[in-house]
């Protein structure tokens, strides 16, 4: 069978969606896997916190599979080891998901499980109280690394610190603090199921329906919060912060060679702006990745950064361009990392490919993006918990799923114009850079280099593995 035809065929088996009375959505896809993938998706997580309640979703998420009202703690750790214990939980910015796979005839076990954790928790004092250390040392021990940390660090400088600039990480000293009256109102006024969406795969649509219907029953009359993503202020404000944090003790394995670590970001358009399919075939055809790849060479060999950056000079760490993709604005950027004594060169660098992404596009490397953004995608989805995540996140923030074959006929429809206008668009836009490392006082402004190349369409930029300096006409 053809490719196009087994897209075809994929395309025919559309996703099925149904509303219960109590708000809550069912939606499911076929498959032909021995196993049934379900989760359970939330409209909750950090963009909804506030100063009284910051960190308090780094808690739901820790707090899930624990006593219920119906169960103790090591009940539930016996159900869930008894289902195989693929279960798990995680908070996003935008929701917080929990998912499991299992074999079909445990699939009624485990819809109950997920309700019960979501809907019905014990949520004791011994437990909160174990809690509290462990999320502290979490955030004590993400601190610890530069190279984790410094996205947190970008999302709260790109959006003020409010919104989708809070952490996903408690930090240590509310996490002492966080009362449990904090967590119960957190549950209450979130966990409903007016604001769930269960998703599933290799299971009948009719079969989780009646399932759900009978499990995700609320457990109080209280109205929830009808707050949604467009009612929270989530406005791109940019900026520039570092972070310099201390030498490594001698025992540390980064003692010998402390990077810098740097990022830059520009807003872009939401995921379900028409511009996510060039925004991330830009991305693809900027990749990038480390000076080492645990893979083995060859991934990624002929995206820009390589090619540009990580070919070129030896000093550069890493260099790679990240996304991410959120219901009111988005993120794109590149992320690299350095040896110390060559900050004054790296935003030279970082600004020059900016620049240069909407330059010299040839056909070939458009084409080349494009078929590994697809190829990408579709591999992901041969996974069923992927797969899961993918209807329930779209369900959650659209009320609709883009099947498979709609995403790959609109990354076929990107056009080289395509990419050149988006990228033409972001750099025009003020950018936010974050720098954590052990000495930054040689770093360069990344929007005074910026503004510096496209003011004369000439700047320095280094040249050679030793990292001199030479004139280049952009």
């Amino acid at each position: 069978m053809s490719p196009a035809a087994q897209l075809a065929k994929a395309a025919a088996r559309s996703t099925c969606m149904t509303r219960l009375p109590s708000g809550i959505r069912v939606a499911t896809a076929p498959s032909n896997s021995h196993f049934a993938a379900v989760g359970v998706y939330v409209d909750a997580g950090p963009i909804y916190e506030t100063s009284i309640d910051r960190g308090v979703s780094h808690f739901v998420s820790s707090l899930a599979f624990k006593s219920t009202h119906g169960a103790t703690e090591s009940q539930v750790l016996k159900t869930m080891a008894g289902l195989g214990g693929n279960l798990f939980c995680t908070a996003t910015r935008e929701s917080i998901l929990y998912q499991g796979s299992v074999l079909h005839h445990d699939l009624p076990r485990t819809v109950q499980l997920l309700a019960d954790t979501t809907l019905r928790p014990a949520l004791t004092e011994e437990e909160i109280a174990e809690r509290r250390a462990t999320i502290a040392f979490e955030a004590e021990d993400l601190h610890s690394r530069p190279d984790a940390f410094i996205g947190e660090m970008m999302h709260a400088v790109a959006f003020g610190g409010r919104g989708l600039g809070n952490s996903i990480f408690c930090e240590p000293q509310r996490a002492r603090n966080m009362t449990s009256d904090t967590i119960r109102e957190y549950f209450a006024t979130y966990l409903h199921p007016s604001r769930m969406v269960v998703a599933g795969t290799g299971v009948a649509h009719a079969e989780l329906v009646d399932l759900v219907s009978k499990a995700f029953v609320p457990s109080s009359t209280r109205a929830p919060s009808s707050v949604t993503h467009s009612d929270i202020e989530t406005a791109y404000v940019g900026g520039s912060h570092q972070l310099v944090i201390p030498k490594p003790p001698p025992t540390h394995p980064n003692y010998e060679q402390t990077l810098t670590h740097v990022q830059v970001a520009f807003p872009v358009p939401p995921f379900t702006h028409p511009d996510m399919f060039p925004v991330s075939t830009l991305q693809v055809l900027m990749g990038g990745g480390g000076a080492f790849s645990a893979g083995g060479p060859g991934k990624g060999m002929y995206s820009r950064l390589y090619t540009n950056v990580l070919n070129r000079y030896r000093w550069m760490e890493s260099c790679a361009a990240f996304q991410h993709a959120y219901s009111s604005t988005s993120l794109f950027g590149i992320s690299a990392s350095c040896v110390p004594s060559f900050n004054p060169h790296l935003c030279n660098v970082l600004a020059g490919e900016f620049v240069h992404m909407a330059r010299n596009l040839s056909d070939e490397e458009v084409a080349r993006a494009k078929n590994q953004l697809k190829s990408s995608l579709l591999m992901n989805l041969e996974s069923q918990v992927i797969t899961v995540e993918d209807i329930g996140r779209q369900v959650l923030a659209q009320n609709q799923r883009l099947e498979p074959l709609e995403l790959v006929n609109n990354i076929s429809a990107v056009t080289r114009d395509d990419l050149v206008r988006v990228a033409e668009a972001l750099v025009a836009k003020p950018p936010t850079m974050v720098a954590v490392g052990e000495d930054l006082t040689k770093l360069t402004d990344i929007k005074e280099t910026l503004a510096a190349f496209n003011a004369s369409g000439e700047a320095l930029q280094p040249v050679g593995s030793a990292g001199s300096f030479g004139r280049v006409t952009m």
